[in-house]
């Protein structure tokens, strides 16, 4: 319900307990660093070194992520998998090992391996090229010019087949067909060298393209080796290749034992690179080193606990944020609200000062994505996944944040379902207090009613957030007039009740004369009789939360849609069964998928556009502590 306490703190501490103090802070992860102001304490700020440990951490990446293709696949195994767990006071031991060598061993296997398929990938393409040549009778070594001849292989375009034919007659000139296809004539010619001007006349006017054999295949055949037998020789010295590449494979299966110890190094070595990182954020001198940053205020004396025992070497000191600072934000809702943190980190943080809205957004969220939905099947089932991925995966942070949150909204989706919705298309009608589909205004005014009630509730708060920021007049009359225009125009509209209309008279009144900042009377009046033009916005507003009947009825009509096209399928001999369970499994979880998307998606569009607008205002930093970070591993 409101922004925790933050504080200022700076610490000043000898050079000698430098690295050791901030290893402290890193693993309590209860303090922000900001940047010390090294000119107003005539400081000097250190340039760390960093690409030697950047080097490291490619080359530990890159072996973790060859390593990686052995692991075990499939979707369970990612999902429910724990990632290895090593004790925060053990990192010194993980570097002191010789993980350098075994990333070694790997980039040398792996550079072995990469070696043999860019071989094998050279020799089926030698093959390829071998083999429309597959029936040439002539050596393969032999297929070159003698001293008074010319041998040449080529190949000719199909369409100037009858263009050469033409222009070889008569000329003193032999050739054979090796091979032809849908677009291609491979030719072996043999003709005297002194007709030599007669194939660069083909070679120009009819594409004729000479096929020469590459020295990789002169190298493999034999003296009377023909095209074929050189084929055979290529596919053997593929086949061994992929032997070795086998073994390569064995050795890289056994080393994926060492894979656990490498992401250890990783994780490890990535967060001494943030410690080293960090450290230019201090401010030294020859012997002492200061740093500041901010801390929330329930924690500044489990901090002076944790660095106690540097206590002889360091001094330490918090005080609150002063006016002209900008302190980060951190949420602090009750345990059942905190879930709903995920929808107003998504709009963005409250600026320091005003409220926190994940409190009052919570309750209507919680109804709103409910009333989309409106099917009490589909949310057992989003209520059960999110519970037992939280309970055999055991997320953390902001992804079990957002379980939770799943979780609250498949309970809100099983009652509200129940009430006005169904299971699984299945009404059960003696639960239900409203059906959508035989009475949709009923509907229409319930959701209509919800959101009078949040928009007025929004205005309510904004009226508070002046109060507490000292804006007493202006909240009251104008704020207040709306708080009191609104549900009393609405009532003398129902009622025609001469005191509703007195009251929502009253309500304009506050707002046209106090709505404009204006000391000019008459520049004030009209300004304030413009402001009554809001009620347009808030009557469409209002309006907007139509949309919970449109996605709830659209989702009960798709539940029923798949529900017939089962029973028609049923009807089909042999496999109806089948496909009616195909249909039904199916059509629900798309049903479900795109419903609590919608449902999802259109009910934090409420709470931005319709509730936010009155009273929020975002922008705050969010808190970043300097803590352990882990791609692979958790720390304990």
């Amino acid at each position: 319900m409101a922004i925790a306490r933050v504080e200022k703190v700076h610490i000043l501490a000898h050079t000698s307990v430098k690295r050791d103090l901030l290893s402290s802070l890193q693993e309590e992860g209860l303090v922000q660093l900001e940047e010390a102001n090294h000119q107003d304490l005539e400081l000097h700020q250190s340039t760390p070194q960093l690409s030697d440990v950047d080097h490291k951490l490619h080359r530990l990446s890159h072996a973790l992520d060859y390593l990686s293709l052995w692991e075990e696949k499939g979707l369970a195994k990612k999902l429910l998998s724990q990632k290895p767990q090593l004790h925060r006071r053990r990192r010194e031991e993980v570097l002191d090992s010789d993980y350098m060598e075994l990333v070694e061993k790997i980039e040398e296997i792996e550079k072995v391996k990469n070696e043999f398929l860019s071989e094998i990938k050279f020799l089926e393409k030698e093959e390829e090229f071998l083999l429309p040549l597959g029936n040439l009778e002539l050596p393969v070594k032999s297929a070159r010019p003698t001293e008074s001849t010319d041998i040449f292989l080529a190949r000719l375009p199909l369409s100037q087949w009858t263009s050469f034919q033409e222009m070889i007659e008569g000329q003193p000139l032999w050739f054979e067909v090796i091979d032809q296809d849908k677009r291609n004539i491979i030719l072996l010619l043999i003709f005297l060298k002194s007709e030599r001007s007669l194939i660069d006349q083909s070679s120009n006017e009819l594409s004729l393209t000479p096929i020469v054999f590459s020295e990789a295949i002169l190298e493999l055949a034999h003296d009377q080796d023909r095209v074929e037998e050189v084929i055979s020789r290529i596919r053997k010295e593929i086949e061994a290749r992929e032997r070795n590449l086998k073994e390569i494979e064995i050795k890289s299966q056994n080393l994926c034992e060492h894979r656990d110890k490498l992401m250890f190094v990783y994780d490890v070595l990535l967060n001494e690179r943030e410690k080293m990182s960090c450290s230019r954020l201090l401010g030294e001198t020859e012997s002492v080193f200061f740093l500041e940053g901010w801390i929330p205020s329930s924690d500044v004396e489990n901090l002076k606990s944790k660095i106690k025992p540097f206590e002889d070497l360091e001094e330490i000191h918090s005080r609150p944020p002063l006016p002209e600072e900008e302190p980060p934000v951190i949420l602090e809702n009750p345990r059942g609200a905190s879930p709903f943190e995920v929808v107003t980190k998504l709009y963005g943080l409250p600026l320091q000062g005003t409220l926190d809205p994940t409190l009052f957004l919570a309750p209507f969220f919680f109804l709103f994505v409910g009333l989309c939905v409106s099917e009490a099947g589909y949310g057992l089932v989003v209520a059960a996944a999110s519970l037992l991925f939280i309970k055999f995966a055991k997320p953390k942070g902001g992804l079990l944040l957002f379980l939770k949150l799943l979780a609250l909204l498949g309970i809100s989706t099983v009652i509200l379902g129940t009430l006005v919705g169904g299971w699984f298309g299945f009404p059960i009608r003696k639960f239900m207090i409203l059906d959508p589909l035989q009475d949709p205004l009923s509907f229409l005014i319930l959701a209509l009613v919800l959101g009078f009630i949040q928009v007025w509730f929004g205005t309510l708060l904004n009226l508070i957030n002046g109060i507490k920021n000292k804006n007493y007049l202006q909240s009251i009359a104008v704020q207040g007039g709306w708080l009191l225009l609104l549900p009393s125009l609405v009532l003398y509209l129902l009622r025609k009740s001469s005191v509703w209309g007195i009251l929502a008279l009253v309500g304009a009144a506050g707002i046209v004369f106090f709505a404009a900042p204006s000391r000019n009377p008459l520049a004030r009046f009209f300004g304030g009789l413009y402001s009554l033009y809001d009620i347009s916005r808030y009557l469409a507003d209002i309006l907007s939360y139509s949309r919970l009947l449109a996605l709830g009825l659209a989702t009960s009509v798709i539940a029923m849609v798949v529900n017939t096209l089962c029973q028609t399928a049923l009807g089909i001999p042999w496999l109806g069964w089948l496909l009616a369970a195909l249909i039904f499994v199916g059509g629900h979880l798309f049903n479900l998928g795109i419903s609590f998307l919608g449902g999802f998606v259109h009910s934090m569009r409420l709470q931005f556009v319709e509730f936010f607008s009155k009273f929020f205002k975002s922008g705050g930093k969010p808190f970043k502590p300097f803590s352990l970070e882990s791609k692979y591993i958790e720390f304990i």
